[in-house]
């Protein structure tokens, strides 16, 4: 059963990877970008009892991309958080 859970989670933060790059190059729409930084943050506290350092990675992933709706985030930024919430859902794939 947990490992049905974390390949969802796993291909939730795929998604996430997707979708904030595109918004970071392309600047998409706002509301799909806030739901997916409240995903991170509540999985992120969520399994932060755990003290899991990859938790850690998504409260900080999570705070970044909340940021960057206020202001544009540097493309180094927007890469480096995708590319961590990419290679971090596809361990959970695997």
């Amino acid at each position: 059963m947990f490992r049905y859970i974390a390949k969802i989670l796993g291909i939730f933060d795929i998604l996430t990877a997707i979708i904030f790059w595109v918004f970071g190059f392309f600047n998409i729409g706002r509301g799909i970008i806030l739901f997916f930084a409240v995903y991170l943050l509540v999985k992120g506290a969520i399994f932060l009892v755990s003290q899991d350092i990859a938790s850690i990675g998504d409260v900080v992933c999570s705070i970044i991309i909340f940021a960057s709706l206020g202001f544009t985030m540097p493309k180094l930024v927007v890469s480096v958080v995708s590319l961590f919430l990419l290679q971090k859902g596809i361990f959970s794939l695997f």
